[in-house]
């Protein structure tokens, strides 16, 4: 069952707009995987034993889904990216829900910090500040992907798109069911596992913790994350001129991916 688990939320990784914690949470196996992570140097047999068939469900996923998303960005571009914007969509009553009887001045900032902060990251996405090769820039991508991972209500990959680097991150990632191409790209292999490794250890204890005292204030902040991701990627899928009929298709898969993440959550 963990494996399953795994496997469905490797798929929601690399959807554009989907938090895979998100999905983790829907599935019962956030908390767990947290205090297993926060748990490793404590009970290490324990932690592997569940960590482990979660981990192959979620890499087994991305590599077997990624080319398929990177064909379905190709041509079906506008229906393909409605129907992840109406899966998180989907997403967003929940995280008001656990906030609505807890508003206060604390609570908006934070939601304000949130959402001016992935507004900022699309700024610095139009200048590639990170120019997607080698050990070092592979290292800050698998940081920030790991953070993502971590942080409930952020889709890694709208991210990356925010950040121009989402075709490099998931070419390398379908790269990865090939021992070839791994062997061959060893410096960005490293930096990616690097990245992911320390950036989960350090955030898994303050998510845990913040979990435990501060929930309301986690919530405003991951809604203030999924809001101005909705925003920026109907803005930046928009950017092309569509016809009548394509826009009306793209938005019967807009309200699916609603229904589907409504099912799920």
């Amino acid at each position: 069952m963990l494996l399953l688990k795994g496997f469905i939320v490797g798929i929601a990784k690399i959807i554009p707009g989907v938090s895979g914690a998100m999905l983790a949470i829907s599935l019962g196996i956030y908390e767990d995987s947290i205090k297993a992570i926060n748990d490793f140097f404590k009970s290490p047999i324990k932690s592997i034993l569940y960590l482990m068939p979660i981990g192959i469900g979620l890499l087994t996923a991305i590599a077997i889904f990624s080319k398929i998303i990177i064909y379905l960005l190709h041509v079906f571009y506008l229906p393909t990216m409605l129907l992840f914007v109406g899966l998180i969509i989907g997403g967003v009553p929940l995280l008001v829900k656990n906030i609505d009887n807890k508003v206060n001045i604390k609570s908006c900032l934070i939601f304000i910090l949130s959402f001016s902060f992935v507004f900022v990251l699309s700024l610095l996405g139009k200048h590639n500040i990170i120019n997607n090769e080698g050990f070092t820039s592979f290292l800050i991508i698998g940081g920030i992907d790991a953070a993502t991972m971590v942080i409930p209500g952020i889709s890694g990959t709208a991210v990356m798109m925010l950040l121009g680097c989402y075709d490099t991150l998931l070419n390398f990632l379908s790269s990865l069911i090939n021992i070839e191409s791994v062997f061959s790209n060893i410096d960005n292999f490293l930096g990616y596992s690097l990245g992911i490794i320390l950036c989960v250890l350090i955030l898994s204890k303050i998510i845990n913790y913040l979990f435990q005292n501060k929930k309301e204030y986690m919530y405003a902040g991951i809604l203030g994350f999924a809001l101005n991701s909705i925003f920026t990627l109907l803005f930046q899928t928009f950017k092309n001129n569509y016809n009548f009929i394509e826009v009306i298709v793209a938005l019967i898969f807009l309200i699916l991916g609603y229904k589907i993440s409504k099912i799920i959550g």
